[in-house]
């Protein structure tokens, strides 16, 4: 991958502006009062890794274990979270989307598809066809980019694509 780096850094770019901009269209829509970033990223996370645990979520999101420890309160208490404690370890606490915060974590999702679908006819076919076909792609480079460790997520990212 050694010489991409203006499309690497240009993928970067446009996937953040994407993301930011499909965020913040979504909660305008969908008309739910907005989450505060920190506590939209929980929720993210706990939807995609049900029964994490707060040291799972802080590592997936490269947070401090005490901030995702407050924002799980936040979240509790919204009722947006709740807290089982683990069959094999009752310190452990491990996090679950309640119904309501499934609801919501769907309707976002079939928003940014809306969004996206009503994006691609101002595209030219064929950028639509290569962007619809890269999309298990984007989704392993997530996969990958939130398993690494902070420091070495760009090397293991890039030997793990070849």
């Amino acid at each position: 991958m050694v010489g991409h780096d203006p499309e690497l850094r240009q993928i970067a770019v446009a996937s953040h502006m994407l993301s930011r901009t499909l965020r913040r269209s979504a909660e305008i829509q969908v008309g739910l009062p907005p989450l505060p970033p920190s506590e939209f990223d929980v929720v993210e996370f706990v939807g995609a890794h049900p029964g994490a645990s707060v040291s799972d979520v802080a590592r997936g999101l490269r947070l401090q274990t005490s901030n995702v420890s407050n924002t799980v309160r936040q979240l509790v208490k919204r009722g947006l979270l709740r807290r089982t404690s683990d069959a094999n370890d009752q310190r452990r606490v491990l996090l679950q989307l309640t119904p309501t915060s499934e609801r919501h974590r769907e309707l976002f999702q079939a928003t940014w598809a809306s969004l996206l679908a009503g994006l691609l006819p101002a595209m030219t076919e064929r950028d639509a066809e290569l962007l619809i076909a890269a999309g298990p792609a984007l989704a392993r480079l997530a996969e990958l980019a939130a398993a690494s460790s902070p420091g070495s997520a760009p090397a293991r990212g890039l030997e793990a694509l070849r």
